[in-house]
């Protein structure tokens, strides 16, 4: 008679119960961590985009915009080919699409997005002039994702910032909040320096 060794059913049945509590545990604190990262990850990519367009106008000497679409979660860095007053012949540069679970939300009171809107649509639009100053656009760009709100400031010197909510007011990246906690459209003149700042 050979001698074999294994595992009988009762230890199998608390290796696997063992396995799925572990992984029960890990997925419940996992996916809101996921989320809050994709989330954080929308908006820098919006500031990404935003810093891209300023040096696109700097580097070619001309108006370039960047535009967002909130019904589609567009972005796009577009060339206005020198001519400001005509927006057909534009030259796209760059387009990407946020994440579909982020979407444009604030905690506050205000609209989520106060760029320059498009007419009517639902496209808002940033225009940096030749010397990286926005000439059209200042505002903000807020958004939820996981469980949290973030948001993306552009200042009129050119100047773009992050914020996150701390649940009683927006939070800079240095860790301080500002005093003003509700939206509304920001300076066109100035940099995120111009804002009063309170540790908290």
């Amino acid at each position: 008679m050979s001698n074999q060794k294994g595992m009988t059913l009762i230890e199998l049945v608390i290796v696997m119960s063992l396995a799925s509590v572990t992984l029960v545990a890990t997925a419940t604190y996992a996916l809101p961590w996921l989320a809050r990262e994709r989330g954080r990850s929308a908006v820098y990519d919006v500031q990404s985009y935003l810093q891209l367009t300023r040096i696109e106008a700097v580097s070619r000497n001309r108006e370039c915009r960047f535009v967002l679409d909130t019904s589609t979660k567009t972005m796009q860095v577009l060339d206005g080919n020198g001519t400001s007053a005509t927006k057909s012949d534009d030259i796209l540069l760059y387009e990407s699409t946020l994440p579909d679970r982020v979407r444009f939300a604030r905690p506050d009171t205000g609209a989520p997005v106060t760029l320059s809107q498009i007419g009517s649509s639902s496209s808002y639009e940033t225009i940096f002039t030749s010397d990286g100053i926005v000439s059209t656009g200042t505002g903000e760009v807020a958004m939820f994702g996981g469980d949290e709100y973030n948001r993306v400031m552009v200042f009129g010197a050119g100047g773009v910032s992050v914020d996150r909510w701390s649940g009683s007011g927006w939070a800079h990246e240095g860790g301080t909040t500002t005093s003003q906690s509700t939206g509304g459209s920001i300076p066109t003149e100035g940099t995120p320096d111009d804002y009063v700042y309170q540790t908290y």
